[in-house]
């Protein structure tokens, strides 16, 4: 009799040990601190917003022949073989800014009597940046003429003005300066100008 108690205690000793592990499980679980995930740090720095990048703004008005003043200027620097360099300075005397698209502009050498003696090549020329002229600035055009001293002329002349023509389709008056230039009655007197370019 007491073989099948003993029996019985250790058996029940024997399936109460499973539930005393669960219980002891749980209560550690209970215990630990939970785990908190771990959140990567967020920055919090806005990228500076960016400026646009915005080009000049130019004057509505273009400029016109009644807003320049024209100055003719010798540049042997700009001769070459041939060829006599000068220098055409336009100033805007006007109290009005004014825009200019850089392309050159027309010129045109005049005899003392307004005949138009020659006016410029058809060479394609490169033109500038655009740009402004307000009042008192200056831009320049550099150019050529041909001499006509290895050339079969039939008859020389001087032309003594150059007549500068900015107004848009050549539609102005010109703006004219006194000028000092040998040519060719013919017409074959060979000019050239660059484009405009602002004086800085």
């Amino acid at each position: 009799m007491i073989k099948t108690r003993t029996s019985r205690v250790a058996l029940t000793a024997l399936l109460m040990l499973p539930v005393l592990a669960l219980a002891a499980c749980a209560a550690a679980a209970a215990e630990a601190p939970a785990s908190t995930p771990t959140v990567a740090p967020t920055s919090t720095a806005t990228a500076a917003p960016q400026s646009e990048e915005s080009g000049p703004v130019w004057p509505e008005d273009r400029c016109q022949d009644e807003q320049l003043a024209a100055k003719l200027v010798e540049r042997p620097d700009l001769s070459a073989a041939g060829r006599e360099g000068f220098e055409i300075v336009l100033t805007n005397v006007s109290e009005q800014a004014c825009s200019y698209y850089g392309g050159p502009p027309g010129v045109l050498l005049l005899g003392a009597d307004g005949t138009i003696l020659t006016s410029l090549n058809d060479s394609p020329v490169e033109s500038a940046p655009p740009g402004a002229l307000a009042p008192g600035e200056s831009g320049k055009v550099e150019g050529q003429l041909g001499e006509i001293a290895g050339h079969d002329c039939p008859t020389k002349t001087t032309a003594t003005t150059v007549r500068v023509l900015v107004t848009s389709d050549g539609a102005g008056p010109g703006i004219d300066a006194p000028a000092d230039f040998q040519v060719c009655t013919d017409g074959w007197s060979d000019l050239s100008a660059g484009p405009f370019i602002r004086i800085s």
